[in-house]
């Protein structure tokens, strides 16, 4: 299962669903991704979902083929654990130490009324159409609406709307990304990230280019795992708050 905090519902692929024994609904809809890509999605539940002592009756799950995206994992993929598992729960993923913890009280007392450090970060989080969004994340200077995206392998992720706001169209070189299913678009460099204290410069960025699903977002900026990957990233859903932890 992936874990994933912008997907909603949570995910089952159809051939475990079907393995599994799960009442599926018959009427279809159509979800389209982060690619150009659109699936069926029937709507099911989970009955039960266990990792270690933390078990969760009733999930809300859409049942889609997850065959393409097993692929470009490299690995079988049966679904995808959403924020209708993760709703109402304390998510801490640590990515330094590859482990995944669930802690029922929020492990760093008092970071709401502490000043935020170089190392550590604590932003207030919301969930908006789907998506987990924070804001006051600047992009060469311009202040933005990140989504928090544990789903995705990219560091930065810019909007259509932010590219041109940033007058970055005549930027970076057009790669076609199969392998992540993300259409084509482009890659290339931002002069400066900041989020609370942590500043950046040169950072990597993926350009989102019109029509591949991405130009009528409610944010400008995705962040996933290539930044995530430096930190200890701790989700209170229950609380709305997310703070980065930064490993040295």
């Amino acid at each position: 299962m992936l874990v994933d905090t912008d997907t909603d519902p949570s995910v089952i692929d159809t051939a475990t669903a079907r393995d599994l024994g799960l009442q599926v609904g018959s009427t279809s809809s159509q979800a389209t991704g982060g690619g150009t890509e659109a699936h069926s999605v029937y709507l099911t539940k989970l009955p039960t979902v266990e990792l270690g002592s933390v078990v969760v009756k009733d999930v809300s799950a859409g049942a889609i083929d997850l065959t393409n995206l097993s692929k470009r994992v490299g690995k079988p993929v049966h679904g995808i654990l959403g924020y209708s598992f993760l709703k109402d729960r304390i998510l801490q993923i640590d990515y330094p130490n590859s482990k995944l913890r669930f802690h029922s009280d929020l492990p760093y007392p008092g970071i709401r009324f502490a000043p935020n450090t170089v190392n550590l970060i604590a932003f207030p989080l919301r969930r908006e159409d789907g998506v987990v969004i924070i804001d006051s994340v600047f992009i060469n200077g311009e202040k933005m609406k990140a989504t928090l995206d544990t789903g995705s392998s990219e560091s930065f992720s810019l909007t259509p709307e932010a590219v041109t706001l940033l007058k970055l169209e005549d930027e970076g070189k057009t790669e076609d990304a199969v392998n992540n299913g993300e259409g084509e678009h482009k890659v290339g460099i931002l002069k400066s990230v900041r989020l609370g204290r942590l500043a950046i410069d040169s950072a990597p960025v993926t350009l989102w280019l019109p029509g591949i699903g991405h130009d009528k977002k409610n944010f400008q900026v995705s962040i996933g795992n290539g930044f995530f990957q430096d930190f200890v990233m701790t989700f209170d859903f229950r609380g709305k708050l997310v703070v980065f932890e930064r490993v040295d």
